[in-house]
């Protein structure tokens, strides 16, 4: 009999990607494009005003894309005209505003976590109520105001002033975020000879330390890009914060066009310092009431 040799294995070829494969590659490519587009979009004013701060002689109308002869002249207008005085003005309210801001959203902000009754729905609703009133209604009504007290020209009357806007939106951030906080602890605190204060700033205040940094930072956002409080409890250009003066730069007949855009820089690097130092818990903070 004649030996029959086995057969060599077919090598089968590797099949292509199922279509279904294919097209989730394409999607998330597309997704990719889009992405970027959007990010180019969002990041191009930041390149332009770069780019028109490094051209002294140009104005509005004739900046070039690319500055081909740059120079820090707007810079140093921008520091004599707008700088020093206008960000030390600025700082000093806008940490002001944090303080008064946590000072008084704290309490609040615990006292309606605890409480079980209809007033809260209705305090949440009027703190809703006071985001949705027009800034110009309160200068005008903070100018009156500040006018028989003294306050006008004075970093009390700013600070107070900018502090409105962050004390809601601090109270109901904090709010959604205490109410997540375990009874069960706080009713130990009370067992322990903690009275409500106690309790308050030995257990709640560092459990709340992610919304606490999250309202602090969003009042001082608010404060720090103020210009309407700043234009109308103002009259001393020694008190105008960094706002009013580059709106004063943008005005000015001369040519100040990279001064502008140099001081609007300058005025920028603060804030964009405090969101990248707390964006870890500024994101905790804002998705911690979620649940709820």
């Amino acid at each position: 009999m004649t030996a029959t040799l086995p057969s060599a294995p077919a090598v089968v070829a590797p099949a292509s990607a199922p279509p279904v494969a294919r097209r989730r590659r394409r999607r998330g490519w597309m997704w990719t494009l889009v992405t970027i587009a959007v990010l180019v979009v969002y990041l191009f004013p930041v390149y332009w005003m770069v780019s028109a701060s490094l051209q002294p002689s140009a104005n509005s109308a004739d900046t070039q894309w690319f500055p081909t002869a740059p120079g820090f002249g707007g810079y140093e207008k921008a520091l004599d005209d707008a700088g020093i005085g206008g960000l030390r003005v600025t700082t000093l309210v806008s940490l002001g505003s944090v303080l008064v801001t946590l000072l008084v959203s704290i309490p609040a902000a615990y006292a309606l976590s605890r409480l079980r009754s209809r007033a809260v729905s209705i305090a949440l609703i009027l703190l809703l109520l006071a985001q949705m009133i027009p800034s110009v209604v309160l200068a005008t009504s903070f100018y009156a105001m500040f006018n028989s007290w003294g306050l006008l020209n004075t970093f009390i009357g700013l600070i107070l002033a900018n502090s409105t806007a962050g004390v809601p939106f601090a109270v109901i951030v904090m709010r959604a975020f205490m109410l997540r906080l375990d009874t069960e602890v706080l009713e130990a605190a009370t067992v322990d000879g903690l009275g409500p204060f106690g309790t308050l700033w030995r257990i709640v205040v560092p459990l709340s330390r992610n919304a606490i940094v999250t309202a602090g930072v969003f009042a001082f956002l608010f404060s720090w890009g103020d210009l309407l409080f700043g234009l109308t409890l103002v009259n001393r250009n020694e008190m105008y914060p960094m706002s009013v003066l580059i709106l004063a730069l943008s005005n000015s007949n001369l040519n100040t066009w990279a001064a502008t855009m140099a001081a609007s820089l300058i005025a920028s690097l603060p804030a964009l310092v405090v969101i990248l130092a707390a964006q870890r818990h500024v994101k905790a903070g804002l998705t911690a009431g979620a649940g709820r």
